[in-house]
């Protein structure tokens, strides 16, 4: 298919396939007690973008940046949820007397090394294939293979996924719900608008709050707006993640620590479940009323000083040796 010459003709196509499709098969298929459908649903963006990138450009799933940058992105994306939980607690402390609102640290670090190792093992084997693309490992398994068998390489590439599909859900038969969203949002989104950064950082803000429909809408207006604001809110810091570093994989490395720590420091904003502060979740938490607030800072802060950087392509190529 003749390659469109404006990306927003593809972006036009993809965005309603992506947020239309996991509509369908979150309404069609089960709700949120489902844990497995949830993950089918947040993992169909990157099929709906892998699917049109090949349509449109014969592009493959690597394009989405599946190599190694460096380790400031990484670094980023371990320790951002953790500081936003951080200030988001002393804000509400430092705000306490002047709101209704009320945190109280309600419970104590249970569970929190199974969280921690949690947070470290998963992503590794997600840095352990940016770093085989780093290596060009796939490139080097084609390149000894008879001619007749390089085809058999896509075979490899396959295989470095195993450990990372394994792991994530400890062998249960589901897909990694985080990384499908950032393969999509990011990989796919993200980077076909990134020539214009504030826009891609609008649209891909806006969609990804709007695929977030299903588990906002039903609650009081005051909660669901908030929710759709603080997603909108933290789709500017992933976008800006994304525009740094030109990979995928810090960004899937903070979504995935980013539904660990949230929820068990500031509670389920969706479910009411508690954490370990206390409180009106839709307000003291990382998708509510102050973790929009602090990333909508956060982000813009971030638009206006982070430009790619110099020696790194939006597909995670580098430009130098």
């Amino acid at each position: 298919m003749t390659t469109p010459k404006s990306p927003l003709i593809e972006v036009a196509i993809f965005i309603p396939l992506a947020v239309l499709g996991s509509w369908t098969i979150f309404g069609v298929l089960g709700g949120p007690g489902r844990w497995q459908v949830v993950q089918w649903v947040m993992f169909w963006p990157a099929i709906a973008g892998f699917g049109v990138a090949w349509l449109f450009r014969r592009e493959p799933p690597r394009a989405a940046g599946f190599e190694y940058t460096g380790a400031l992105p990484w670094l980023a994306a371990f320790f951002y949820p953790l500081a936003m939980v951080a200030a988001e607690v002393g804000l509400a402390y430092a705000l306490r007397l002047d709101i209704r609102f009320q945190p109280e640290a309600v419970g104590g670090l249970n569970g929190f090394e199974e969280k921690l190792q949690r947070t470290i093992f998963v992503p590794l084997t997600i840095l352990f294939i940016a770093l085989a693309y780093r290596w060009r490992w796939p490139e080097r398994v084609r390149d000894a293979l008879p001619p007749r068998l390089r085809l058999l390489h896509h075979g490899f590439r396959a295989l470095l996924f195993v450990p990372a599909l394994w792991i994530y859900h400890f062998g249960q038969l589901a897909p990694p719900g985080s990384y499908g969203e950032e393969l999509g949002w990011r990989g796919y989104l993200v980077r076909r608008l990134r020539e214009t950064p504030v826009r891609a950082a609008l649209i891909s803000g806006a969609v990804w709050a709007a695929f977030h429909a299903p588990v906002l809408i039903g609650h009081n207006p005051l909660r669901t707006a908030a929710g759709f604001a603080a997603i909108f809110a933290g789709g500017l810091i992933f976008c800006a993640l994304y525009l740094w570093s030109g990979s995928v994989w810090p960004c899937a490395a903070m979504h995935f620590t980013w539904n660990e720590w949230n929820p068990f420091f500031l509670g389920d904003p969706y479910g009411d479940g508690q954490g370990m502060f206390g409180g009106a979740s839709w307000i003291f938490n990382g998708e509510g009323v102050f973790g929009m607030a602090l990333n909508l800072l956060v982000g813009a802060v971030l638009l206006r000083l982070r430009v790619p950087r110099e020696d790194v392509t939006l597909t995670g190529v580098t430009r130098t040796p």
